[in-house]
């Protein structure tokens, strides 16, 4: 394939943005980026638009698609009363066919706003054993990327966490060889939903598998109340005398996350995968991202199953922490672009292969129609940031082949395929 690109925004590491380029994708991967125009059959035309990197969402949770407009009798006043009333009544109505189908559904709408990479986590304990191969499935009818895992609990018992943890380990070691892009992974919901002994279990395994895990960690306040009360500290140094910072960590949120927590989650490599538009929707906060960077910490950006449009995402990032400075220019609105392609990529150890536009990496793209404003290369991240939505998404590439255009739709998907998601979703609200 052969990619001519109007303005290229490439995130490499001088955040290089280049004007009337082309990128040659053979197998799947960048093998040239020239200057100027190249003609072929298998030429791509997005000289008018501006293309980014393949959007990556580092985390998700497939499963809330099917909760959209649900006529749900709740009212949550808290964080934690949204978990018992809403969430974890939604976890256990769950079925086979709903973890397949949100999943198909969830991949792609992704695809369709310019994600081509995330990092899911999936709960439904009536699914298990089982439950994250029909994720797998409904996932690899797109050609979308994902890292998939069972959110391990213990709200219900310790044995049932423990069949989460097997869950994870049986597809990591079966389950994902049957896919050329989908892998597993290992998580916990949180440390007051588990007990020293799942930690310490799913640490041995995560470690024995060379996996990450997956973590809420102080999302809301009752992570901290209840590690106060269980082990008379706050959830970070609870966590690291559990030796949990041995496995490689990926951290959900951290929104209270104190100056000193932050520091041990440095020290230990953490990476911290940001949510902004989910933390505003369940009023929890806003995270502490200046003290994370100047700590040195790695931050990508996820929409925790809320929004499918990541440039949303992203602009909720841009406007809680203006809002937290008081100042129009207190963020930088570049920083977000960063933190959903290139940052989320690192977060998930995928730097190597995908979130820049290099010689060696994916040929995942997204061009994008900006309008008639000319896109001058300083401000074009600016603008993709403040303006772009998933509307003005004309392609979604992955490995050099177009998977979505608007006139076509995702590769993979037709009208029956969508009727069958909405009408588990029907289903579903019917046992909720």
């Amino acid at each position: 394939m052969i990619l001519n690109a109007g303005t290229l925004v490439t995130m490499n590491d001088e955040r290089e943005v280049r004007s009337e380029v082309h990128v040659v994708v053979e197998d799947g991967e960048i093998v040239a980026i020239e200057d100027g125009y190249a003609s072929g059959e298998d030429a791509v035309d997005a000289r008018d638009e501006v293309v980014i990197p393949g959007l990556v969402n580092c985390h998700t949770h497939m499963y809330a698609l099917p909760i959209r407009g649900a006529p749900l009798d709740a009212a949550p006043e808290s964080f934690y009363e949204a978990l018992v009333d809403i969430w974890w009544n939604v976890d256990e109505a769950f079925t086979e066919r709903d973890a397949r189908l949100s999943a198909l559904g969830s991949s792609a709408e992704m695809l369709e706003s310019g994600v081509t990479t995330f990092c899911d986590n999936y709960s439904g304990p009536n699914t298990l054993p089982g439950g994250l191969d029909a994720v797998a499935e409904g996932v690899a009818q797109t050609p979308i990327r994902g890292m998939i895992t069972f959110e391990t609990t213990a709200r219900n018992s310790e044995d049932e966490a423990m069949a989460g943890i097997e869950e994870n380990r049986q597809f990591v070691r079966e389950g994902e060889g049957d896919y050329d892009r989908i892998s597993g992974h290992y998580c916990l919901h949180t440390l007051f939903t588990n007990t020293e002994a799942v930690v310490e279990a799913c640490v041995d395994r995560a470690t024995d598998d060379d996996r990450p895990i997956q973590i809420h960690l102080e999302e809301g306040l009752v992570d901290v109340h209840e590690s106060i009360a269980e082990y008379g500290k706050r959830p970070v140094p609870a966590l690291a005398e559990m030796g949990f910072f041995d496995a490689e960590v990926i951290a959900a949120h951290c929104v209270h996350s104190t100056e000193t927590e932050i520091e041990i989650l440095a020290d230990h490599d953490v990476n911290v995968a940001h949510n902004p538009y989910s933390n505003i929707n369940n009023a929890v906060g806003i995270a502490d991202v200046e003290t994370m960077e100047a700590n040195g910490l790695t931050i990508g950006i996820g929409d925790d199953g809320w929004d499918p449009d990541m440039f949303e995402t992203m602009r909720s990032a841009v406007g809680i922490h203006k809002l937290k400075q008081n100042n129009p220019s207190g963020f930088d609105m570049a920083n977000a672009l960063e933190w959903a392609t290139i940052g989320s990529a690192e977060v998930l150890g995928m730097d190597d292969a995908v979130g820049s536009v290099e010689v060696g990496k994916r040929g995942d793209f997204v061009t994008l129609d900006l309008g008639p404003n000319p896109v001058l290369d300083g401000s074009a991240p600016y603008y993709v940031v403040s303006a772009a939505s998933r509307a003005d998404v004309t392609r979604t590439i992955v490995d050099g082949d177009v998977v979505y255009d608007p006139q076509t739709g995702v590769t993979g998907v037709d009208d029956s395929d969508l009727d069958a998601v909405g009408a588990a979703s029907a289903d579903l609200w019917d046992r909720l």
